[in-house]
């Protein structure tokens, strides 16, 4: 999961889309780097959203298809074959006799082509069906890329293309043009045409890497890259000149390289128009107007007031329809949307509501999608503060937050991760929220002791987080009991090393994430009653990680050190930050299975390959057990989204109303980056599956080479009793002032590299701390 930076424009009022080349009322105009203003007063129209859910039972899907007869079709990879005869406002199951061969195997991608042939892509060993419809030898350890096609006329085959797992490559997915032919990507950046009948693909051409979706703009096949709009000519079969306009729109778009999702939608499509060399773009800002080779990008629906703007969803296919309309189709969660024109409707509300977080927070993101439904009469902008521009840092965005709010142009409402809460609140910065906890019952009732972890003594409440992370530490049961706090793991990492005087203990060998893992329990102790940084605390918490950390290094194996270099340099080749990856208990508890490690510790903020990780493993070792992991602080929570006003605020009565749709149960289920901190919600997650249920496998490689199929369970009733004794258990909330912590984890890995002494790093971390609080 993790982006985009919204790009500015104002609203201007000309003639409408509909045989003109000029942009709609609701448009912004963007001209290369700078926008393009008129005067938007009393302008009026605006693009309104109809939404079309899908069946309760389609999930994870192929998107939707437009078929010769009218018709719309959709593959489930779960349970196959529906179809539409309203435009996607309801679905109906068909049976079919190619579906079987989908069935328990991992689908790509499976569309359907305009006269209702089929093409699925798979990965992975053959079913038994699939080897049957093959109908040539294969081996009994065969995994790669399959293709399954179903024809019109009832024909069924299996093609083998030839890419090899070793090369890392398959098909990736398929589209139909409008005419009937079919085109494949594969992962390596390749675009090929395919051939049914001679099991055939002709490479057209190889962008620099993979790319994400595809479609055509007349006899002009279209493919989004990371950071270009690949143009090929069908006629001609040549790449034509890039489109320098919507190239940079990409690259600010699509800031973080990904083009497509796991779950099979894209950040960004396009697609083209009756209108020659018109394409539209959509993506988390909304969808844009371009005239191919021109120099504007006319925004036509903007995200903020549309589900454009949710980042939790992705799309899977959008197309143009008569009279300016439009027909998107959106993650399973959301279904279909149509898109129609309004011109009585105002082209901007009435009210604006300022939202903004430092960095990108899909929670957040939820419930701005969540409240803009209700509320069509206010405009909400979310902006994030450390966006696409690469360049600024945070304390640079910290800066010109503050200059905004102290001029009384600031936002509305904080999400105050990263953001010095306790100046804020000491500055008198925030707004007295208690009033919207009080009294809250039945599904609207929230954790009680996280509202008090937040609850001044005074009874004001300035902040609240819409999650939480619990820190977890596991290994064996009569070991980890002893583990009060920090002094005493120190003294249980003492035995364990006495008694295992080779291997990994926590196995973690780098300096820094050794820090962060226990500075995550221990933050807390490190502010004194001034708000400042207790020296003492400082050095006592930097003496007994450093202590830990030469234990883990004094037994430890090359072999095992080396392995886990790979791994991680594997992992962040992915872009996947390691150090937050260290700080997880779902990955660190596998450890111990695999040989790497004698005890784990983490934070862990989902069930579902997190918390039914240890539960499972549990289930396996009788010996092994877990519990709340304490630091320097005790029973200590770590808060995600924490949301506050701005006493500042010009729009009061909105912002509390925003902040009271974060914690309702409805937008708090959709929270996935910790555990909601309303009880109904909570209670949600765990009931996501039945309890014992399968929740897959893995395969574990452990230290002796040996492999380990290690099942995964879903939480039963007593193991969720136990975590949520836990969770009803912690009172304190981490440090939430990410300057102080990173100036320890600075400054404190020094320590345990052996570069400078305690004393010497806890002097710098007060000394800094005190410039910065000061200013």
């Amino acid at each position: 999961m993790k982006r985009k930076n919204k790009i500015v424009g104002l609203w201007i009022l000309v003639a409408l889309l509909s045989g003109c080349a000029g942009p709609k009322p609701d448009s912004k105009i963007i001209d290369g780097d700078n926008a393009q203003s008129a005067s938007s007063a009393g302008a009026m129209g605006r693009y309104m959203e109809t939404i079309y859910p899908y069946a309760e039972e389609i999930n994870r899907n192929g998107g939707v298809n437009w078929l010769d007869d009218g018709s719309l079709t959709l593959i489930d990879y779960n349970s196959g074959l529906y179809r539409s005869l309203d435009d996607g406002q309801s679905w109906n199951r068909e049976d079919t006799s190619w579906y079987p061969m989908l069935e328990g195997v991992y689908c790509l991608s499976a569309v359907m082509g305009p006269d209702g042939t089929v093409a699925a892509t798979c990965s992975g060993e053959m079913s038994e069906v699939v080897k049957t419809a093959y109908g040539k030898p294969v081996a009994e350890d065969w995994e790669g890329n399959y293709c399954v096609f179903s024809l019109p006329d009832g024909t069924d085959k299996v093609v083998d293309f030839g890419f090899s797992q070793e090369d890392g490559s398959c098909i990736s997915s398929f589209v139909f043009k409008e005419d009937g032919r079919l085109f494949a990507k594969d992962m390596q950046g390749r675009v090929y045409e395919v051939d049914i009948e001679k099991e055939s693909l002709r490479e057209l051409f190889m962008a620099e890497r993979a790319v994400g979706y595809l479609s055509f703009s007349g006899e002009i096949l279209m493919a989004v890259g990371y950071d270009q709009l690949y143009l090929y000519d069908l006629e001609k079969e040549v790449l034509l000149p890039s489109d320098a306009t919507v190239d940079a729109f990409i690259k600010q778009v699509l800031a973080d390289g990904s083009v497509s999702y796991t779950s099979g939608g894209y950040p960004l499509a396009v697609i083209g128009s009756d209108e020659p060399d018109v394409i539209y773009l959509a993506c988390q800002d909304g969808m844009y107007r371009h005239i191919l080779n021109g120099s504007m990008m006319e925004q036509v629906i903007d995200g903020a007031l549309s589900i454009f703007g949710d980042s939790y969803i992705s799309i899977y296919q959008m197309r143009a329809l008569e009279n300016q309309e439009f027909l998107v189709a959106f993650s399973p969660s959301v279904g279909m949307v149509r898109y129609t024109f309004n011109e009585d409707v105002p082209a901007m509300p009435d009210k604006e509501l300022q939202i903004y977080s430092l960095e990108e927070n899909h929670s957040v993101r939820q419930a701005v999608t969540a409240y803009k439904r209700a509320h069509t009469d206010v405009y909400v902008r979310y902006e994030v503060g450390l966006g696409s521009d690469n360049s600024l840092t945070a304390e640079d965005a910290i800066k010109k937050l503050n200059t905004q709010i102290l001029a009384g142009e600031g936002p509305d409402v904080l999400v105050l991760d990263g953001l010095p809460l306790d100046t804020y609140q000491e500055k008198g910065m925030l707004l007295d929220i208690h009033t919207l906890f009080q009294g809250l019952k039945g599904e609207e009732q929230l954790f009680e002791n996280i509202v008090k972890g937040f609850t001044e003594e005074n009874g004001s409440i300035y902040a609240m987080p819409m999650g939480v992370r619990i820190p977890l530490l596991a290994g064996d049961g009569g070991r980890i009991s002893q583990a009060e706090d920090l002094e005493s793991l120190v003294a249980e990492v003492e035995r364990l090393r006495s008694d295992y005087p080779e291997g990994g203990l926590f196995g973690i060998y780098d300096a820094e994430a050794f820090l962060r893992l226990f500075g995550s329990v221990s933050s807390s102790a490190w502010v004194d009653k001034e708000g400042g940084m207790d020296a003492e605390a400082v050095k006592e918490f930097l003496t007994l990680t450093q202590k830990m950390y030469d234990l883990e290094l004094a037994g430890a194996v090359p072999k095992q050190q080396q392995a886990l270099q790979a791994q991680a340099e594997e992992l962040a080749s992915y872009g996947i930050d390691v150090l937050e990856l260290r700080a997880n208990i779902s990955d660190n508890v596998l450890y111990l299975p695999m040989g790497y490690a004698q005890i784990a510790a983490g934070a862990s903020d989902g069930i579902q390959l997190d918390l039914d990780c240890v539960t499972s493993l549990l289930r396996i070792d009788d010996s092994l057990d877990y519990r709340v992991f304490q630091g320097q602080s005790k029973n200590l929570f770590i808060p995600v989204a924490m949301v506050g006003i701005s006493a500042k605020s010009t729009e009061t009565e909105d912002a509390k109303a925003f902040v009271k749709l974060m914690f309702e149960s409805e937008t708090q289920q959709e929270i996935y980056d910790g555990y909601p901190v309303n009880r109904t919600a909570y209670q949600a997650h765990f009931a996501f599956l039945e309890e014992n249920q399968s929740n897959g496998s893995m395969t574990l490689q452990k230290t002796d080479d040996t492999e380990q199929e290690f099942e995964l369970y879903w939480p039963n009733q007593e193991e969720q009793q136990k975590f949520t004794a836990f969770m009803e258990s912690l009172t304190t909330p981490a440090l939430t002032n990410d300057y102080l912590c990173e100036l320890v984890y600075s400054e404190g890995t020094k320590v345990l590299e052996g570069e400078v002494s305690v004393e010497h790093a806890a002097t710098e971390i007060v000394k800094k701390a005190a410039i910065y609080l000061a200013e």
